[in-house]
């Protein structure tokens, strides 16, 4: 299996959780689906699906350590 397929894997699935589970706001919620749609069209797309998938990475652990206070 390509590496490249893991991290477009991880950006895909952490996206929508993000999208559909969270209580985020709509802003946010559509510029995180907006960045991961260009990543497929833009050349260098990988870079922003591996940047999505560390960003939401660490707004998911930042979130836990928050709701469990």
């Amino acid at each position: 299996m390509p590496y490249t397929l893991i991290v477009t894997i991880a950006a895909i699935a952490l996206a929508g959780v993000y999208v559909c589970v969270t209580e985020a706001s709509f802003w946010s919620k559509g510029l995180v689906t907006g960045v991961l749609l260009a990543s497929f069209l833009w050349r260098y797309g990988f870079f922003l699906q591996e940047g999505l998938g560390v960003f939401l990475a660490y707004y998911f652990t930042y979130y836990k350590a928050r709701w469990q206070k």
